[in-house]
Protein backbone atom coordinates (compact mmCIF):
# COMPACT_ATOMS: atom_id res chain seq x y z
CA UNK A 1 0.00 0.00 0.00
CA UNK A 2 2.89 2.35 0.78
CA UNK A 3 4.34 1.80 -2.68
CA UNK A 4 0.97 2.51 -4.25
CA UNK A 5 0.64 5.80 -2.41
CA UNK A 6 4.21 6.67 -3.30
CA UNK A 7 3.55 5.98 -6.99
CA UNK A 8 0.38 8.08 -6.90
CA UNK A 9 2.24 10.94 -5.20
CA UNK A 10 5.07 10.73 -7.72
CA UNK A 11 2.64 10.82 -10.63
CA UNK A 12 0.75 13.81 -9.23
CA UNK A 13 3.99 15.63 -8.47
CA UNK A 14 5.37 14.94 -11.95
CA UNK A 15 2.12 16.15 -13.51
CA UNK A 16 2.70 19.54 -11.86
CA UNK A 17 6.47 20.02 -11.78
CA UNK A 18 7.31 18.00 -14.90
CA UNK A 19 7.03 21.00 -17.25
CA UNK A 20 9.35 23.06 -15.06
CA UNK A 21 11.89 20.23 -14.91
CA UNK A 22 11.91 19.69 -18.68
CA UNK A 23 12.09 23.39 -19.46
CA UNK A 24 14.88 23.82 -16.93
CA UNK A 25 16.83 20.97 -18.53
CA UNK A 26 16.37 22.55 -21.95
CA UNK A 27 17.50 25.96 -20.69
CA UNK A 28 20.58 24.76 -18.80
CA UNK A 29 21.83 21.76 -20.75
CA UNK A 30 20.77 23.05 -24.20
CA UNK A 31 20.05 19.65 -25.76
CA UNK A 32 19.03 19.37 -29.38
CA UNK A 33 15.44 20.02 -30.34
CA UNK A 34 15.13 16.40 -31.37
CA UNK A 35 16.07 15.24 -27.86
CA UNK A 36 13.47 17.54 -26.32
CA UNK A 37 10.81 16.28 -28.74
CA UNK A 38 11.51 12.73 -27.59
CA UNK A 39 11.51 13.70 -23.90
CA UNK A 40 8.16 15.51 -24.06
CA UNK A 41 6.57 12.69 -26.06
CA UNK A 42 7.96 10.09 -23.67
CA UNK A 43 6.68 12.06 -20.68
CA UNK A 44 3.11 12.19 -22.00
CA UNK A 45 3.04 8.53 -23.07
CA UNK A 46 4.40 7.31 -19.74
CA UNK A 47 1.98 9.54 -17.84
CA UNK A 48 -0.97 7.86 -19.54
CA UNK A 49 0.46 4.38 -18.97
CA UNK A 50 1.10 5.14 -15.31
CA UNK A 51 -2.52 6.21 -14.87
CA UNK A 52 -3.76 2.88 -16.22
CA UNK A 53 -1.40 0.97 -13.93
CA UNK A 54 -2.62 2.92 -10.91
CA UNK A 55 -6.20 2.05 -11.78
CA UNK A 56 -5.19 -1.61 -11.97
CA UNK A 57 -3.62 -1.32 -8.52
CA UNK A 58 -6.78 0.28 -7.14
CA UNK A 59 -8.92 -2.56 -8.45
CA UNK A 60 -6.51 -5.08 -6.97
CA UNK A 61 -6.42 -3.48 -3.54
CA UNK A 62 -10.18 -3.44 -3.10
CA UNK A 63 -10.72 -6.91 -4.56
CA UNK A 64 -8.03 -8.81 -2.69
CA UNK A 65 -7.60 -12.43 -3.80
CA UNK A 66 -10.39 -12.05 -6.35
CA UNK A 67 -7.84 -10.93 -8.96
CA UNK A 68 -6.63 -14.43 -9.58
CA UNK A 69 -10.20 -15.56 -10.16
CA UNK A 70 -10.46 -12.98 -12.94
CA UNK A 71 -7.94 -14.88 -14.98
CA UNK A 72 -9.96 -18.07 -14.84
CA UNK A 73 -13.59 -17.06 -14.93
CA UNK A 74 -15.72 -13.94 -14.72
CA UNK A 75 -18.18 -15.77 -12.48
CA UNK A 76 -15.49 -16.48 -9.89
CA UNK A 77 -14.44 -12.86 -10.07
CA UNK A 78 -17.91 -11.58 -9.33
CA UNK A 79 -18.21 -13.98 -6.42
CA UNK A 80 -14.87 -12.81 -5.03
CA UNK A 81 -15.96 -9.19 -5.27
CA UNK A 82 -19.13 -9.99 -3.37
CA UNK A 83 -17.30 -12.00 -0.70
CA UNK A 84 -14.84 -9.18 -0.06
CA UNK A 85 -17.51 -6.49 0.01
CA UNK A 86 -15.59 -4.59 -2.63
CA UNK A 87 -18.45 -3.66 -4.94
CA UNK A 88 -18.18 0.07 -4.28
CA UNK A 89 -14.41 0.21 -4.66
CA UNK A 90 -14.40 -1.77 -7.86
CA UNK A 91 -17.26 0.29 -9.24
CA UNK A 92 -15.37 3.51 -8.47
CA UNK A 93 -12.19 2.27 -10.13
CA UNK A 94 -14.02 0.99 -13.18
CA UNK A 95 -16.01 4.20 -13.42
CA UNK A 96 -12.86 6.32 -13.33
CA UNK A 97 -11.20 4.15 -15.95
CA UNK A 98 -14.29 4.11 -18.14
CA UNK A 99 -14.70 7.88 -17.95
CA UNK A 100 -11.06 8.47 -18.81
CA UNK A 101 -11.10 5.99 -21.69
CA UNK A 102 -14.42 7.32 -23.01
CA UNK A 103 -13.19 10.90 -22.91
CA UNK A 104 -9.96 9.98 -24.66
CA UNK A 105 -11.83 8.00 -27.33
CA UNK A 106 -14.46 10.71 -27.87
CA UNK A 107 -11.80 13.40 -28.18
CA UNK A 108 -9.82 11.28 -30.64
CA UNK A 109 -12.90 10.67 -32.78
CA UNK A 110 -13.85 14.36 -32.81
CA UNK A 111 -10.34 15.45 -33.74
CA UNK A 112 -10.09 12.77 -36.41
CA UNK A 113 -13.41 13.88 -37.88
CA UNK A 114 -12.31 17.52 -37.95
CA UNK A 115 -8.96 16.55 -39.48
CA UNK A 116 -10.62 14.42 -42.15
CA UNK A 117 -12.98 17.26 -43.05
CA UNK A 118 -10.06 19.67 -43.41
CA UNK A 119 -8.12 17.11 -45.47
CA UNK A 120 -11.04 16.47 -47.84
CA UNK A 121 -11.46 20.18 -48.42
CA UNK A 122 -7.76 20.59 -49.05
CA UNK A 123 -7.69 17.63 -51.44
CA UNK A 124 -10.39 19.32 -53.50
CA UNK A 125 -8.31 22.50 -53.49
CA UNK A 126 -5.20 20.65 -54.64
CA UNK A 127 -7.02 18.67 -57.31
CA UNK A 128 -8.88 21.68 -58.66
CA UNK A 129 -6.07 24.22 -58.75
CA UNK A 130 -2.80 22.55 -57.80
CA UNK A 131 -0.40 20.57 -59.93
CA UNK A 132 2.40 18.14 -59.21
CA UNK A 133 5.86 19.36 -60.15
CA UNK A 134 9.44 18.35 -59.56
CA UNK A 135 11.15 21.16 -57.69
CA UNK A 136 14.84 20.45 -57.34
CA UNK A 137 14.64 16.76 -56.48
CA UNK A 138 11.29 16.79 -54.68
CA UNK A 139 7.85 16.05 -56.02
CA UNK A 140 5.65 18.84 -54.66
CA UNK A 141 2.16 20.21 -55.09
CA UNK A 142 2.19 23.78 -56.40
CA UNK A 143 -0.80 26.03 -55.67
CA UNK A 144 -1.26 28.99 -58.04
CA UNK A 145 -1.66 31.62 -55.32
CA UNK A 146 0.36 34.74 -54.60
CA UNK A 147 0.74 34.11 -50.88
CA UNK A 148 4.13 32.89 -49.69
CA UNK A 149 3.55 29.52 -48.07
CA UNK A 150 5.05 26.06 -47.85
CA UNK A 151 3.86 23.18 -45.70
CA UNK A 152 3.54 19.44 -45.65
CA UNK A 153 0.63 17.05 -45.31
CA UNK A 154 0.98 13.43 -44.18
CA UNK A 155 -0.06 10.72 -46.59
CA UNK A 156 1.30 9.25 -49.79
CA UNK A 157 -0.95 11.35 -52.00
CA UNK A 158 0.08 14.62 -50.37
CA UNK A 159 3.58 15.44 -49.14
CA UNK A 160 5.02 18.92 -49.64
CA UNK A 161 2.84 21.80 -50.82
CA UNK A 162 4.25 25.16 -51.94
CA UNK A 163 2.57 28.18 -53.46
CA UNK A 164 3.60 29.98 -56.60
CA UNK A 165 4.22 33.02 -54.43
CA UNK A 166 6.85 31.07 -52.50
CA UNK A 167 8.52 29.89 -55.70
CA UNK A 168 8.67 33.48 -56.94
CA UNK A 169 9.94 34.93 -53.66
CA UNK A 170 12.63 32.43 -52.66
CA UNK A 171 16.05 32.04 -54.22
CA UNK A 172 17.03 28.52 -55.30
CA UNK A 173 19.14 28.07 -52.15
CA UNK A 174 16.34 29.35 -49.90
CA UNK A 175 13.84 27.08 -51.63
CA UNK A 176 16.15 24.12 -50.99
CA UNK A 177 16.20 25.03 -47.30
CA UNK A 178 12.40 25.23 -47.15
CA UNK A 179 12.00 21.88 -48.90
CA UNK A 180 14.57 20.28 -46.57
CA UNK A 181 12.60 21.63 -43.62
CA UNK A 182 9.38 20.03 -44.88
CA UNK A 183 11.11 16.75 -45.65
CA UNK A 184 12.34 16.67 -42.05
CA UNK A 185 8.75 17.02 -40.85
CA UNK A 186 7.60 14.12 -43.00
CA UNK A 187 10.51 11.80 -42.20
CA UNK A 188 10.23 12.55 -38.48
CA UNK A 189 6.44 12.04 -38.51
CA UNK A 190 6.12 15.23 -36.53
CA UNK A 191 2.39 15.48 -37.24
CA UNK A 192 1.86 12.32 -35.16
CA UNK A 193 3.83 13.68 -32.20
CA UNK A 194 2.05 17.04 -32.24
CA UNK A 195 -1.34 15.39 -32.70
CA UNK A 196 -0.68 13.03 -29.78
CA UNK A 197 0.17 15.88 -27.42
CA UNK A 198 -2.86 17.92 -28.49
CA UNK A 199 -5.13 14.88 -28.13
CA UNK A 200 -4.09 14.30 -24.52
CA UNK A 201 -4.35 18.01 -23.72
CA UNK A 202 -7.90 18.20 -25.09
CA UNK A 203 -8.91 14.97 -23.35
CA UNK A 204 -7.39 15.92 -19.96
CA UNK A 205 -7.12 19.72 -19.94
CA UNK A 206 -6.53 20.01 -16.19
CA UNK A 207 -3.12 18.27 -16.27
CA UNK A 208 -0.26 20.84 -16.40
CA UNK A 209 2.18 18.34 -17.95
CA UNK A 210 -0.12 17.63 -20.90
CA UNK A 211 -0.95 21.30 -21.37
CA UNK A 212 2.75 22.18 -21.45
CA UNK A 213 3.54 19.36 -23.89
CA UNK A 214 0.83 20.57 -26.29
CA UNK A 215 2.38 24.03 -26.11
CA UNK A 216 6.04 23.03 -26.42
CA UNK A 217 5.98 20.26 -29.02
CA UNK A 218 4.69 22.31 -32.00
CA UNK A 219 7.63 24.70 -31.64
CA UNK A 220 10.16 21.98 -30.88
CA UNK A 221 9.31 20.03 -34.04
CA UNK A 222 9.85 23.24 -36.02
CA UNK A 223 13.24 23.63 -34.36
CA UNK A 224 14.11 20.01 -35.11
CA UNK A 225 13.15 20.44 -38.77
CA UNK A 226 15.15 23.69 -38.88
CA UNK A 227 18.23 21.90 -37.55
CA UNK A 228 17.96 19.23 -40.23
CA UNK A 229 17.50 21.84 -42.96
CA UNK A 230 20.44 23.88 -41.63
CA UNK A 231 22.69 20.83 -41.79
CA UNK A 232 21.77 20.36 -45.46
CA UNK A 233 21.78 23.95 -46.71
CA UNK A 234 23.46 26.06 -44.03
CA UNK A 235 21.98 28.12 -41.17
CA UNK A 236 22.25 31.52 -42.86
CA UNK A 237 20.38 30.36 -45.95
CA UNK A 238 17.66 28.90 -43.77
CA UNK A 239 17.45 32.11 -41.71
CA UNK A 240 16.93 34.17 -44.87
CA UNK A 241 14.27 31.72 -46.07
CA UNK A 242 12.44 31.94 -42.74
CA UNK A 243 12.44 35.72 -43.01
CA UNK A 244 10.87 35.57 -46.46
CA UNK A 245 8.26 33.03 -45.38
CA UNK A 246 7.34 35.03 -42.27
CA UNK A 247 6.35 38.12 -44.24
CA UNK A 248 2.97 36.57 -45.04
CA UNK A 249 0.84 34.42 -42.77
CA UNK A 250 -0.35 31.44 -44.81
CA UNK A 251 -3.89 30.21 -44.62
CA UNK A 252 -2.63 26.88 -43.29
CA UNK A 253 -1.27 28.57 -40.18
CA UNK A 254 -2.81 26.91 -37.15
CA UNK A 255 -4.43 24.05 -39.03
CA UNK A 256 -3.32 20.91 -37.28
CA UNK A 257 -3.01 18.47 -40.21
CA UNK A 258 -0.42 20.77 -41.82
CA UNK A 259 3.05 21.71 -40.58
CA UNK A 260 4.00 25.01 -42.20
CA UNK A 261 7.47 26.40 -42.84
CA UNK A 262 6.36 29.67 -41.21
CA UNK A 263 5.00 27.91 -38.12
CA UNK A 264 5.98 28.67 -34.51
CA UNK A 265 7.78 31.95 -33.78
CA UNK A 266 9.96 32.98 -36.75
CA UNK A 267 12.00 35.40 -34.63
CA UNK A 268 13.15 32.70 -32.20
CA UNK A 269 13.78 30.30 -35.05
CA UNK A 270 15.98 32.79 -36.90
CA UNK A 271 17.83 33.66 -33.68
CA UNK A 272 18.58 29.98 -33.09
CA UNK A 273 20.16 29.67 -36.51
CA UNK A 274 22.26 32.82 -36.25
CA UNK A 275 23.55 32.45 -32.70
CA UNK A 276 26.94 30.74 -32.16
CA UNK A 277 26.70 26.97 -32.14
CA UNK A 278 26.56 25.48 -28.65
CA UNK A 279 28.62 22.41 -27.77
CA UNK A 280 26.41 19.33 -27.89
CA UNK A 281 25.17 18.05 -24.56
CA UNK A 282 26.69 14.75 -23.51
CA UNK A 283 24.86 11.46 -23.54
CA UNK A 284 25.00 11.31 -19.75
CA UNK A 285 22.86 14.44 -19.39
CA UNK A 286 20.32 13.11 -21.90
CA UNK A 287 20.23 9.76 -20.11
CA UNK A 288 19.71 11.46 -16.75
CA UNK A 289 16.81 13.50 -18.14
CA UNK A 290 15.25 10.35 -19.60
CA UNK A 291 15.57 8.59 -16.22
CA UNK A 292 13.79 11.47 -14.50
CA UNK A 293 10.96 11.19 -17.03
CA UNK A 294 10.74 7.42 -16.54
CA UNK A 295 10.87 7.56 -12.73
CA UNK A 296 7.10 8.01 -12.08
CA UNK A 297 6.30 5.07 -14.34
CA UNK A 298 9.05 2.99 -12.72
CA UNK A 299 7.53 3.58 -9.29
CA UNK A 300 4.08 2.74 -10.63
CA UNK A 301 5.37 -0.43 -12.26
CA UNK A 302 7.05 -1.45 -8.99
CA UNK A 303 3.84 -0.81 -7.08
CA UNK A 304 1.96 -2.89 -9.65
CA UNK A 305 4.45 -5.72 -9.22
CA UNK A 306 4.17 -5.65 -5.44
CA UNK A 307 0.38 -5.36 -5.36
CA UNK A 308 -0.77 -7.51 -8.29
CA UNK A 309 1.88 -9.95 -9.44
CA UNK A 310 3.75 -11.12 -6.35
CA UNK A 311 0.81 -11.64 -3.94
CA UNK A 312 -0.90 -14.03 -6.36
CA UNK A 313 2.16 -15.70 -7.86
CA UNK A 314 2.53 -19.38 -6.94
CA UNK A 315 6.30 -18.99 -6.83
CA UNK A 316 6.11 -16.60 -3.84
CA UNK A 317 5.68 -17.80 -0.28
Amino acid sequence: MIWSLGALAALLLWSVVGPRVLRGFQRRARPTARVMVHLWTLATALWLLACFLLLAILVTRVMGPGVKSFVFACVDLLQAIHDNGAENGVLTALLLGAVGLARLTWTALRRRSAGNAWTREHVRRLQSGGRLRTVHTDRVWVLPTSETAAYCLPGRQFGIVVTQGALDSLTPAELSAVLAHERAHLSGRHHILVGWARLLDHAFPAVPLLRAAASELPELVEWAADDQAARETGPHVLAHALGVMARAQPRTQGTEPALAAAGACPVRRVRRQLQPAQPPVGWAANAAAALVVVLPLALTALATLLNIVLPYCDCVG
